[in-house]
């Protein structure tokens, strides 16, 4: 009577047969779990588990004359046969096969056969006997499920007969070769349902010895169909994967990479070997991103919700490229996250183009408000001297004969005509400034050199006043135009003394830096100004705040238009009577 048990590589046994009894006395219980090494020496262990580690799929090995402790202690002669089964996915182990060689009669076949049928009974797996003339002899209730046939349509038929013509030269190969050699293996065929069908599966035959002869052989039939269409979807996704321009990274739990496409290589810089187990992080310097955008996505991620983000990402040689990345995590059935599956798509261009719309509708609206703007100087500005000059023409043809009304008249008209000019000069300086962004151009200026300039300057007033005036404590250069910048400064500064307070003037400049900003700023302790009634025309041409100072209502409306010519932006906070700070706030480089 043979027992057979599967075992894994260290010999732990997985699975034992069924029986009723056996001749070494052991208990079901008592095998499962257990060692096979624990019941036998350590001389006859050796050579079994030095096979264990080291067969390969269908190898074979048959040790006779071996002592097996029984269940009182007493030990059996025993014949063992191990046959690895490591290329069957679902079995993975080695079959073990024990027969006892001294007390085993003939005559006892039939019974072993029951018994070794008895071990495929309940089997996940559809199982089969074939006697030796390749004849089906039975078969368990899960292949009958698979295959759709009755007992009667397969019983003591030809296993070939329900093989693929295509595949029957193979499985008799095979059959042929545990029959002669007791050789077990695995392989794939096709095979006929009943009816039309056609199933894919995977046969693994192992012979069964009895007195060291074969005397049947067992075939397990995996249905493998689901296997293959995934095998071949997942083909066709790889083919798709590797061809699309876009990348494609596949990440394990812990972000790290497992495999990426050539998309993803040629939009980085990177090389297979390079972005293995990396993570995605540190190959797309991704540490500086919002640690509060991360965590969120990481969140979503965990609840099975999909998360899509731009970022600005880095290649291998430093240089940038705008990056929308998609990300989608998988779980198994079970419900544990197995890994993301990460699309990168290079936006650059598309981030680009919306800059350019941006800027231009920027431009579109800045030129909308300057028509505005210009349109008011026009109505307002223009209309006084013009209609002073219309006046004082008509009095001249009125008063003609008058010599003293006339030599007035004159006088006045040549004031009124100055004052169109001056205000024809101002429209035309404020064109000038509002077009020449584009085309400014701008060099490094070393800001301690230029306030030294406009100080110099403004020399006679700092006197008179006895000003204080603060400059940065260190260096800075910035690149940028050295006319604006000196108009910027020396207005902002000449306003700061001609509006200040009661007090001696203090005037401080001074700069620091935010990530892609230089900010200057100009503050001072003069009367300041109340945003809250003057914040909407602050910075409008001809707009002033103090009748009592000397002006044109200028100066703040060109200091604006020069900061935002050269691409920057400026601000103001301030309280009536608390001073003032204006901040230049231009682009880095």
């Amino acid at each position: 009577m043979n027992l057979h048990l599967l075992l894994d590589t260290n010999g732990r046994i997985r699975l034992v047969s069924k029986f009723k009894e056996n001749f070494l006395g052991h208990q079901h219980a008592d095998f499962t779990g257990s060692f096979i090494q624990d019941y036998l020496s350590a001389e006859d262990a050796q050579p079994l588990l030095y096979f264990l580690k080291t067969a390969s799929a269908e190898d074979t090995i048959i040790r006779s004359a071996l002592s097996f402790k029984t269940h009182n202690a007493t030990t059996a002669k025993v014949e063992i046969t191990l046959t690895c089964l490591s290329d069957n996915p679902t079995v993975n182990g080695i079959a073990a096969s024990i027969r006892n060689i001294v007390t085993e009669l003939p005559g006892k076949q039939r019974s072993a056969h029951a018994i070794n049928a008895s071990f495929y009974i309940n089997h996940p797996l559809g199982i089969l006997q074939l006697n030796k003339t390749g004849e089906i002899t039975r078969v368990n209730t899960q292949l009958l499920t698979d295959s759709g046939y009755t007992l009667s349509d397969i019983q003591h038929k030809p296993l070939l007969n329900f093989i693929l013509p295509q595949y029957r030269y193979k499985a008799l190969r095979k059959f042929v070769q545990a029959c002669n050699q007791g050789k077990a293996s695995t392989f794939d065929v096709e095979v006929f349902k009943a009816g039309d069908g056609i199933l894919d599966v995977n046969l693994t035959m192992v012979a069964v010895l009895f007195q060291n002869q074969i005397f049947e052989i067992h075939v397990s039939i995996k249905n493998i169909t689901e296997r293959l269409a995934l095998q071949q979807t997942l083909k066709k996704l790889s083919i798709v994967a590797d061809k699309t321009t876009n990348g494609v990274v596949i990440l394990n739990p812990n972000f790290r990479v497992e495999w990426v496409n050539d998309g993803f290589l040629q939009m980085t810089g990177y090389k297979y070997a390079e972005v293995l187990e990396s993570k995605i992080s540190q190959l797309l310097k991704l540490e500086t991103l919002d640690s509060e955008v991360l965590e969120d996505a990481r969140q979503k991620m965990a609840k099975g919700v999909s998360v899509e983000q731009e970022m600005l990402c880095y290649r291998k040689d430093g240089t940038t490229f705008w990056n929308l990345i998609k990300a989608t995590p998988i779980f198994d059935d079970l419900g544990k996250l197995e890994r993301y599956i990460i699309i990168h798509v290079d936006i650059t261009e598309k981030k680009k183009a919306e800059m350019e719309l941006r800027l231009l509708a920027d431009d579109l609206y800045r030129q909308n408000k300057e028509l505005h703007q210009f349109a008011y100087i026009v109505s307002h500005n223009l209309r006084s001297p013009v209609a002073n000059i219309v006046g004082l023409t008509n009095l001249l043809e009125l008063f003609k004969d008058d010599a003293d009304v006339h030599g007035q008249t004159l006088k006045k008209l040549i004031k009124s005509v100055n004052n169109l000019d001056a205000v024809i000069k101002d429209l035309s300086y404020i064109l000038t400034v509002n077009n020449a962004s584009k085309d400014l151009f701008k060099e490094p200026i070393h800001l301690q050199d230029l306030l030294h300039q406009v100080l110099i300057d403004l020399q006679p007033i700092i006197v008179h006043t006895d000003a204080d005036i603060m400059l940065p404590p260190k260096p800075l250069v910035v690149h940028t135009n050295r006319a604006y910048m000196y108009s910027i400064l020396y207005n902002l500064i000449s306003n700061a003394i001609k509006y200040r307070s009661y007090q001696k003037p203090h005037v401080k400049i001074d700069y620091y830096f935010t990530e892609e900003h230089t900010i200057i700023y100009v503050a001072d302790n003069g009367k300041g100004i109340d945003l809250d009634k003057h914040a909407d025309d602050l910075f409008k041409p001809y707009k002033r705040f103090d009748a009592k100072v000397e002006g044109k209502g200028l100066g703040l409306f060109l200091v604006k238009s020069h900061v935002e010519a050269m691409g920057g932006s400026l601000n103001l906070k301030s309280k009536l009577n608390q001073g003032s700070t204006f901040y230049i706030k231009l682009p880095l480089g």
